[in-house]
């Protein structure tokens, strides 16, 4: 039977020619290793004497003899930047790791997400959350999803068109107190801009809390700057320079109780030099919520809260012109626009149903 198999793939090996195609085929691949690729319908590749340059489409990869994956992925066509990607995989078989990203034109990547089960008895539906950057250019970009189960594999290609986000500028007057903080080369910062990458970079595969709808901290907060905001630092010697808001500035009296947006794991309880007080908690695994300037921390990392739970109290430590609290949604390091969220449920209904598909089980795989 197997002999049978290897000397069909041989022949279609020789009777196909290099083209780009949008047909269903059982290919002969000889890299990375000897083996069977089997396509979706909508597939497009180039295929060169057994190399196989994949487009778009569903590509299963499995060695001789075994039979491929076909898993059923639901991926977003369209997006602006800061969004948060959903995607959802289905697959009977047994899958050890499902991953993606978001590549660019060059093929460079922009960010990856690490699927989890957002249910632990569904072991057959993995959910994949990846945070699209708030300076992402507008133009079509291919988002990769790649499953494993040992020796099998499967990758989806799909376009994801990211269209035109307005984003506010402002001026914000620095003090001599202030700059101190932003310019002081204490290689404490340093130690603790690494920290907390490593915080919000590392998933935790048992980190399933909050699948509903996240809260606004404080819904009745002043918001003194927005999510993506375009921001010029002005010095006392008029000198100046930019960056990026990457959340939400909530202004209130001090001392006032900040509650967490949702249920979750809290990861890093601590103070730092230009984030003050600083709080941040896992909500689903590589997706964060961030809490700076406090006055006070009410938690340890470690503890799990509900949500609602007081994680501490607004304040200005750090780098901050008055009391407030400056709130952020991550995704694996990139952060995300909160108010997106706050709209609706994490895991929508779409992402949890597999609607809308973008991949179709491969023909070979049925």
């Amino acid at each position: 039977m197997i002999f049978r198999r290897l000397v069909s793939c041989l022949f279609l090996l020789a009777m196909l020619e290099s083209s780009q195609r949008a047909l269903p085929a059982t290919l002969l691949v000889t890299s990375p290793q000897l083996g069977i690729c089997v396509t979706s319908e909508d597939a497009e590749y180039e295929y060169h004497w057994g190399v196989l340059q994949a487009e778009a489409g569903l590509f299963s990869f499995s060695p001789i003899g075994q039979t491929p994956l076909s898993p059923h992925v639901t991926a977003p066509q369209h997006a602006v930047p800061g969004d948060l990607l959903r995607m959802h995989v289905t697959e009977s078989e047994d899958v050890d790791s499902v991953t993606a990203q978001v590549l660019g034109p060059k093929q460079e990547v922009l960010s990856h997400g690490i699927g989890f089960r957002p249910q632990a008895q569904q072991k057959d539906s993995w959910v994949i959350l990846v945070g699209l950057p708030n300076v992402t250019a507008v133009g079509s970009y291919t988002l990769s999803l790649e499953i494993k189960s040992a020796a099998r594999s499967a990758v989806n290609l799909s376009v994801l068109s990211v269209r035109e986000r307005t984003f506010k500028s402002e001026r914000i007057a620095v003090t001599p107190g202030m700059e101190e903080i932003r310019t002081s080369d204490d290689p404490r910062k340093l130690a603790q801009v690494r920290e907390l990458m490593q915080v919000i970079r590392t998933p935790h595969a048992d980190a399933v809390f909050e699948t509903g709808t996240i809260h606004d901290p404080l819904p009745n907060a002043r918001r003194t700057s927005g999510y993506g905001d375009r921001r010029k630092y002005v010095y006392p010697d008029n000198t100046s320079e930019y960056s990026v808001h990457e959340g939400l500035d909530l202004a209130v009296s001090a001392g006032t109780p900040v509650p967490v947006c949702g249920r979750g794991r809290v990861v890093l309880a601590t103070e730092r030099i230009v984030t003050g007080n600083t709080v941040v908690v896992e909500m689903l695994p590589g997706l964060f919520s961030l809490y700076f300037h406090l006055s006070e921390i009410d938690v340890k990392a470690g503890e799990i809260v509900e949500q609602g739970d007081v994680i501490g109290k607004v304040g200005m430590t750090g780098f901050a012109t008055g009391p407030h609290l400056h709130w952020e949604i991550d995704a694996l390091g990139v952060p995300v626009d909160p108010d997106a969220l706050v709209a609706g449920p994490i895991l929508d209904k779409t992402t949890e149903s597999g609607e809308s598909e973008t991949g179709k089980a491969p023909k070979g795989g049925e």
